[in-house]
């Protein structure tokens, strides 16, 4: 565990105000606020214990409080010149934490400062590659978005816009035994289903769908705040949508309104593009955009806390492929059979697979 102080300065300084011209010019103080972090720019781990060092300089008057506010908790208020605060971050999940101070001098004049810092895994993920069990048919115009199993049966949302659809696959024969196309200037991305119902997302029109399970009759849209939608799972309770960033998105399931967000790190950095998602024993799956690598996420926390290498799994099975293939994008869990299936954006097969630790 590693000590390591954060130094907050908040100064006041006097400034004057132009008034109008009936009035002449009057003395006010305003407070000029700056932070500085050391040791600059460094990222924490998750264990190490930070003590925010307040720095209060004060050119005229005199300090009433200051306020400091962790992720917009008050954790301290002090009347002194210097305090001294401890964050610990034994139980804290990872990623950016954020730091506010609000300073008053005694004769209410107030001036707020702002600084961060990251917090990173304190764990080396664990290490996974793959055996494939059986492989199945998957048609290579299928854009790969959303990939869920529910009931016996597979659904696939696909991308790109005029060719973008919803189907229901029986998994008994693997052909589609029900599609939904939808309109034109849509590029379907990410979707799941929870209690009867399918939510699917849009790539960068900001609305999502609500459908009935059985019909696919549009019953609710919704838009989101997410610059993009990316790939889309629930836990039973709340939706998790990715969006290409470091971060998870939870919503209410009935009131669709952002709950709140995870950020994604291991014992590196953030990681981000995250995309296709499935919740699996408590799991998060995700795939990374344009690697072979599905990393499993504690929700709890944000941490990842193993890496599965997919790489060479299509490698030998593309015969008789007429398209370009894209990036794997595909995770689907049979929770009744427990068996995991993959597969990616205009790939010819889906692969059941099974995870074999890796000796690296």
């Amino acid at each position: 565990m590693r000590t390591i102080t954060i130094f907050v300065f908040v100064v006041f300084l006097t400034s004057f105000v132009l008034v109008n011209c009936a009035q002449s010019s009057k003395h006010t103080r305003k407070p000029v606020t700056s932070i500085q972090i050391t040791p600059k720019n460094k990222k924490f781990t998750i264990g190490d214990k930070l003590t925010v060092n307040l720095q209060i300089k004060i050119k005229d008057g005199s300090l009433s409080k200051i306020e400091l506010f962790l992720d917009g908790k008050s954790v301290l208020t002090s009347d002194k010149i210097e305090s001294f605060f401890e964050i610990e971050t034994s139980n804290s999940a990872v990623g950016t934490h954020y730091l506010k101070t609000i300073a008053t001098t005694n004769d209410g004049t107030t001036g707020e400062n702002y600084s961060d810092f990251l917090l990173l895994s304190n764990i080396i993920p664990q290490k996974f590659t793959y055996k494939v069990i059986k492989t199945y048919p998957h048609n290579i115009e299928h854009f790969t978005e959303g990939f869920e199993i529910r009931n016996g049966y597979l659904y696939e949302s696909t991308g790109q816009e005029g060719t973008s659809s919803i189907y229901k696959i029986d998994l008994s024969s693997w052909k589609p035994i029900k599609e939904y196309k939808l309109d034109d200037k849509y590029f379907g991305e990410g979707m799941t289903i929870l209690n009867g119902k399918l939510y699917q997302l849009t790539y960068k029109t900001q609305i999502g769908f609500v459908r009935d399970l059985n019909t696919f009759e549009l019953k609710k849209t919704w838009n989101y705040k997410n610059i993009q939608g990316w790939g889309m799972t629930n836990d039973g309770k709340s939706l998790i949508m990715s969006d290409g960033t470091g971060f998870l998105t939870y919503l209410d399931s009935e009131t669709l309104k952002e709950i709140k967000r995870i950020q994604v790190c291991n014992n590196k950095g953030v990681v981000e593009n995250l995309n296709e998602l499935e919740y699996i024993n408590g799991e998060i799956w995700a795939n990374i955009w344009t690697t072979d690598i599905i990393v499993k996420i504690d929700p709890k926390t944000g941490k990842i806390v193993a890496e599965i290498d997919l790489k060479g799994l299509l490698a030998s099975n593309l015969s008789n492929q007429k398209t370009t293939v894209d990036v794997l994008n595909g995770i689907a869990f049979d929770n009744d059979k427990n068996k995991i299936y993959v597969t990616g954006k205009l790939w010819p097969k889906i692969f059941e697979i099974e995870l074999v630790k890796s000796l690296k």
